[in-house]
């Protein structure tokens, strides 16, 4: 079978590491070719595989050139392929393709109304496109792959979305960072000297507008009003729209918590294996997410975790978590201090999560289910 992949999106996260590990893995099977459209800036992510590496000068140059070049150009590429079928693992595909197409959704954001709020209308206009590209993708592909029941189910009834076209399979489990993998991990000293000897409680998450951070920061303080500031907030994740950026870190001012909240900034997989290890617990506060992979990691380590009980959330850890309501301050603080002070809860949810992470699937698994479902449609 020879699978052609467009790369063309710009993976980051769980979403890097998925498709990096399911190129490994479709390489490892017997009988499958693989070709990968991939723009400029992603070559080095393949350039470890021997496959045929397909360059594309147009899909790096924006959003709107890599919508133009995957509907216009990429099927004039599949005619001479002799492809049997396209994988798109970047929330969308061409609407008309000469072969067989499979597509996984990975974003559910797009979806909801409030999720626009705080985003420069340039950005807006990205979302809003995704989204209709998503729609038209999920109509026109030949399967299509959700990470979640909850994801399937909208499109089943929001989207006039057929059924039987869809599959479930949750995001693969990275190996990196499973608990039997414990515990000699070790740090710089610039981390340790930022972290410092106060426990803290660990948020991994992008700053962007919809991540809910202002409500956290609000719900962060009272917990320091009631607890004590013998406790830090450490937030890991990429800080990359500026205005958002100067927003927290006003907020962080007017609260008075400069020596209590630490914004790392991005770090690296041995630092994040680190931070899920020796935190007290996982706080994650956005109300919109498919299947987080952050939560994922996070019951890998054995991490008791308190999160929001929105969207896929309660599907993705189901009993391994303490649940809130996202957009209500109060619960947040309550929930917090709830797994700070009762140690038993915080142990429990810490063998809940490594229980939870028993019934995901690994990347191999992931990989050879998407597998199934092309030789089922290219049949």
């Amino acid at each position: 079978m020879k699978i052609i992949i467009d790369a063309t999106y710009s993976p980051s996260g769980g979403a890097l590491t998925q498709v990096i590990n399911m190129v490994e893995e479709f390489n490892s099977i017997k009988g499958i070719e693989l070709v990968i459209y991939s723009k400029e800036s992603n070559k080095e992510i393949f350039s470890k595989f021997s496959n045929e590496i397909i360059i594309s000068r147009m899909a790096g140059i924006s959003i709107f050139s890599r919508i133009f070049w995957c509907q216009f150009i990429l099927p004039l590429y599949l005619l001479k392929s002799k492809g049997s079928i396209l994988f798109c693992p970047g929330n969308f595909s061409p609407i008309f393709s000469p072969i067989k197409t499979v597509v996984w959704i990975g974003t559910i954001g797009p979806f909801f109304k409030d999720f626009y709020s705080g985003f420069p209308l340039f950005d807006k206009l990205k979302l809003y496109a995704n989204k209709f590209l998503m729609i038209a993708s999920s109509k026109t592909a030949d399967a299509v792959i959700f990470e979640s029941f909850f994801t399937k189910k909208m499109f089943v009834d929001q989207y006039d979305f057929l059924e039987k076209k869809g599959h479930v399979i949750n995001i693969g489990l990275d190996d990196y960072f499973t608990y039997r993998q414990t515990n000699k991990i070790t740090l710089d000293q610039k981390l340790k000297n930022l972290i410092g000897e106060t426990k803290f409680i660990l948020c991994v998450s992008h700053l962007y507008p919809y991540k809910n951070m202002i409500n956290l920061l609000d719900s962060f303080k009272d917990v320091i009003d009631q607890f004590g500031d013998s406790i830090n907030l450490v937030v890991a994740g990429s800080m990359d729209y500026d205005s958002y950026n100067n927003r927290i870190l006003k907020h962080i001012d007017k609260l008075k918590l400069n020596n209590n909240v630490i914004l790392l900034g991005i770090v690296d997989k041995r630092e994040l294996k680190y931070l899920y290890y020796n935190c007290d617990f996982l706080v994650f506060p956005s109300p919109y997410e498919n299947f987080a992979y952050t939560l994922v990691e996070a019951m890998s380590c054995g991490t008791a975790i308190a999160c929001s009980n929105t969207t896929a959330m309660p599907e993705s850890c189901k009993d391994a978590a303490v649940y809130f309501n996202p957009l209500d301050k109060v619960d947040i603080t309550n929930k917090m201090l709830l797994v700070l002070t009762n140690r038993m809860l915080k142990e429990a949810l810490s063998q809940k999560s490594l229980l939870r992470i028993k019934e995901l699937p690994s990347f191999g698994e992931a990989t050879n289910m998407t597998y199934n479902i092309m030789k089922s449609i290219t049949k």
